[in-house]
């Protein structure tokens, strides 16, 4: 049995709805797979503070984290944080960060910790639009997941961690995926952290 921690965001912006909050609660553990669910408010600081209590708590041996990307089409599977900020709108507690770091002496990128491409593979086996993708904005999905990053390297922590964009479904855009093929894909994705056991690519740390 492996423990995984997924999180999805509340409503933010000009979207009464956010995907990502229902395929973080409802998405079907697989056989093997023990899942911890976790929505986080779109608000910088807040989000990955919440987030790393649970990781503490729970002491997951992966988490991922999904966000709604509203221009996307495809699962995207983010290879890197970086850190910087730049909002095109505020965030849910009127935060609105412009051209600022998130973290003054933090290193430029820090990539994911997940076996990504073996992600994608298996995604793409089950016919599901996926991307690697090396663009995770400059919004509160990426905040978190360098904020997120930058502490669990910090802290030498075993849990490996990254951010998965999901796009909008049908009733935000026409042209978007179904949920059930976004349930899908998080769910391929649990499988792949699952089964996965290359060294480069997983964690060989415990708990301590």
């Amino acid at each position: 049995m492996i423990k995984l921690l997924v999180t999805g965001f509340e409503p933010f912006a000009e979207f009464p709805v956010n995907p990502t909050q229902t395929v973080a609660m409802t998405v079907s553990a697989p056989e093997g797979v023990m899942l911890t669910r976790l929505i986080l408010p779109v608000i910088i600081g807040e989000c990955a503070a919440r987030m790393l209590r649970v990781i503490e708590e729970e002491r997951p041996a992966a988490a991922i984290s999904l966000g709604l990307s509203s221009g996307r089409k495809v699962v995207s599977l983010e290879r890197i944080a970086v850190n910087w900020e730049d909002f095109q709108v505020s965030d849910n507690a009127g935060n609105l960060r412009r051209d600022a770091p998130i973290m003054a002496d933090g290193p430029l990128a820090l990539p994911t910790t997940l076996p990504i491409r073996q992600m994608e593979a298996a995604l793409r086996q089950d016919r599901i639009p996926v991307e690697v993708s090396y663009a995770a904005g400059t919004y509160v999905c990426n905040h978190l997941f360098y904020a997120v990053q930058h502490e669990l390297l910090r802290r030498g922590r075993p849990c490996r961690y990254g951010f998965v964009h999901l796009p909008p479904t049908p009733d935000i855009d026409p042209d978007g995926l179904p949920l059930a093929t976004q349930m899908r894909a998080v769910t391929r994705i649990c499988e792949t952290l699952r089964d996965v056991d290359h060294p480069d690519a997983w964690s060989s740390l415990a708990w301590r």
